[in-house]
């Protein structure tokens, strides 16, 4: 015996089955190749960090960081997504949100798992880690 919702699902599932593909759906927008490979600038915008020595003490405060752990402020040519061998770059948002160092354990191994830097995860996503 089959209920009306029964039915309204049943239907609903077999008409999203038959929707043809659009043949207008697209891939999502690259750069081609020529273009990565020119000397025009890049696609994206690069930004330099704005931050000066004169911010360091503030950095160490804000993340509770202890005089073993060195601050270092990128030079001008220098990117976060590159940081110094050695180093891992992080954004003042980040220390805003609740990120202390040393990094909590759970954090620290979120991200050995998934295979990335603690530098990508987004700012609020300490606030959610930490509240675990």
């Amino acid at each position: 015996m089959s209920s009306p919702s029964d039915s309204l699902v049943s239907s609903t599932s077999a008409s999203i089955e038959s929707v043809p593909t659009s043949p207008e759906s697209k891939e999502p927008w690259l750069p081609d190749q020529a273009e990565l490979g020119s000397s025009k600038p890049p696609w994206y915008e690069e930004k330099s960090s704005t931050l000066r020595s004169s911010d360091v003490p503030f950095i160490k405060e804000k993340g509770r960081m202890f005089d073993k752990f060195e601050v270092i402020l990128l030079g001008p040519d220098e990117r976060a997504h590159r940081p110094p061998r050695g180093f891992h770059s992080f954004y003042i948002n980040q220390l805003e949100m609740g990120l202390r160092f040393p990094l909590p354990r759970l954090i620290a191994e979120l991200c050995h798992h998934i295979k990335i830097s603690p530098s990508q995860l987004a700012p609020n996503s300490y606030s959610f880690l930490l509240a675990l």
